[in-house]
């Protein structure tokens, strides 16, 4: 690489550089055709070669991009075009036109597409995001592409409330109809099976559609929530994310599971929920939130963690380096795991048992510079400590602070995938800014709601249960047989592995007898996912192996 002509950078010649010739293809490699030597993007690093290559000036920092229009913009003609507008912001408070001098990138070409300069282009219905990168920052625009005909005498349902309000201003932009409601049947199944993962028997059938009052579906959610089952239902979702298994928590299972019943049985508010694991302390083997933490060994493991359960943000890959398509950069990861620093276990007097407790000495280096990292939340900002006071403490406050933009939306979105089967964000563990919600509104009055109503995880599914939205028929009409993220109608889904042989034992009224568990133990309740069931497993019961929030959907035979 020192001769004239194999030089990465050739400040004599710029054309024969490597850094051109590579990526343009002039000179055969694996990377392929990247650069076009007619591009902007081509020239302006051609200029910077022929200039000397300088380093940077050290000047002002580019801190974000705004697309505009911020709002989705839709397109209805298929000859219509539109051009984004990006804007700089950066560390001095100034402010620069970049349109031209960004990368665009569509979500999905199928639905639109976009020039080097930022032109959209419609090619069919649907939506999708165009992603906007230079300098480390990324920036997102929303875009949707209606080319079917307006609806002659577009019906206008009753709303009731703010999400029907705003999934039916929606579908009105979209061209889409929404179905009708389900009948009473279908909610009963659909809701029982939703809320507490049981069938409703044959005398609570006949009971509710021979009830002619026009409540009776908000009176049988609230009964449904009052019900033993809600608790061990919703215990084994947490269980899930929180990937409660002998794998990593031996005996401790059930004791975690017991804990996050009691949690839910007694409704205990969210906010105080995500407090009480993240300050936890104390022995594994007891029904305490410390087995939290038993899944994690490292700060580094703590942070990642805690931020996709709680937050809804993955910074595994700012672990490692600076986000590429999303504006983390790694002191973001290295200031969040700082606040575990002082976690620490020790061993317990029965086997496999540990008890977690805090070190107020100890600090989180750095793993390059081995030196102390002072603990910051997302974003820039520093608290400060008080001497030997517990750091997850503080971030405890941070995070479950109503003003946090986080916390609130990422538990919303959570409750609502589970729902209606999709997530406004889709994954629900995925927010970034190249993935934003598909009805940022809605999203954000959901979590409005939830705050203001103190973090009540059964306020929030009563109301989403008692909208429009969710009573929709899955019946699809000729306008929204083809949506998958607007709400037009119910979306259909399989039964997890645990409601569907709950199902076979209560209508063939033979009950599963599970090892080491007495008799008339439901899948539901079972503390973990190694209870040995040939049925859970082909059926794809959750194994617990990380923090998801889907599960695997398997066909097979066996099935």
């Amino acid at each position: 690489m020192t001769k004239s002509d194999g030089r990465r950078i050739n400040r004599a010649e710029p054309d024969k550089s490597l850094l051109l010739r590579k990526p343009s293809f002039q000179m055969p490699h694996g990377g392929g055709f990247v650069l076009d030597p007619k591009s902007d993007d081509y020239r302006r690093l051609r200029d910077w070669i022929a200039a000397g290559a300088p380093k940077g000036s050290g000047g002002p920092r580019l801190v974000a991009l705004e697309v505009y229009p911020k709002e989705e913009r839709f397109l209805t003609r298929s000859d219509q075009r539109h051009r984004l507008v990006v804007v700089g912001r950066y560390s001095d408070g100034t402010e620069a036109d970049l349109t031209r001098r960004v990368r665009y990138t569509s979500s999905d070409p199928a639905v639109a597409t976009v020039s080097a300069e930022g032109a959209l282009a419609p090619v069919r219905d649907g939506e999708t995001t165009v992603m906007v990168r230079t300098l480390g920052a990324v920036g997102v625009g929303r875009v949707g592409v209606v080319l079917r005909p307006p609806v002659a005498n577009y019906p206008r349902p009753r709303a009731d409330g703010f999400i029907d309000e705003l999934v039916l201003r929606k579908l009105e932009r979209l061209r889409m109809v929404p179905s009708g409601l389900c009948s009473d049947g279908e909610f009963l199944r659909r809701v029982s099976l939703d809320v507490i993962g049981t069938l409703p028997s044959a005398e609570e059938a006949k009971r509710f559609l021979a009830d002619t009052a026009p409540d009776k579906r908000a009176r049988l959610v609230d009964a449904l929530l009052e019900r033993t089952e809600y608790a061990d239902f919703w215990s084994m979702k947490w269980g899930d994310l929180f990937t409660n298994t002998p794998q990593f928590l031996y005996n401790g299972t059930a004791y975690f599971q017991a804990w996050l019943r009691d949690a839910l049985a007694r409704n205990l508010p969210f906010d105080e929920f995500a407090r009480e694991l993240l300050t936890a302390s104390g022995g594994t083997y007891e029904p305490l939130p410390s087995n939290f933490y038993s899944v994690m060994k490292k700060p580094e493991e703590m942070a990642t963690f805690t931020s996709q359960v709680f937050l809804g943000v993955s910074l595994e890959c700012a672990r490692c380096h600076d986000h590429p398509n999303e504006n983390w950069r790694r002191d973001d990861f290295m200031g969040l795991a700082a606040f575990f620093s002082q976690v620490k276990f020790k061993s317990g007097p029965r086997n496999n048992e540990r008890f977690l407790y805090v070190d107020p000495e100890l600090e989180f280096k750095h793993p390059d510079s081995k030196q102390p990292v002072r603990a910051k939340f997302l974003g820039d900002t520093w608290p400060s400590f008080r001497p030997g006071e517990d750091r997850r403490a503080r971030l405890a406050e941070w995070l479950t602070s109503p003003s946090n933009p986080y916390f609130a939306r990422a538990a919303a979105n959570r409750i609502w995938k589970e729902l209606m089967g999709r997530g406004l964000v889709d994954p629900a563990d995925d927010f970034r800014a190249t993935n934003p919600p598909t009805n940022p509104e809605l999203l954000d009055r959901l979590a409005e709601d939830f705050a203001a109503h103190g973090f009540d995880l059964r306020h929030l599914i009563r109301r989403i249960a008692a909208s429009r939205a969710y009573q929709l028929s899955s019946r699809p009409n000729e306008t929204n047989r083809d949506d998958t993220r607007a709400y037009a109608r119910y979306y259909v889904r399989r039964l997890g592995a645990e409601q569907l042989l709950d199902a076979v034992s209560q209508v063939t009224e033979v009950p599963e007898q599970f090892p080491y568990f007495y008799p008339g133990k439901r899948a539901i309740q079972l503390p973990d996912p190694i209870v040995d069931s040939y049925f859970l497993t082909i059926f794809d019961r959750a194994t617990r192996e990380n923090a998801t929030c889907s599960r695997k959907q398997s066909t097979s035979m066996t099935q």
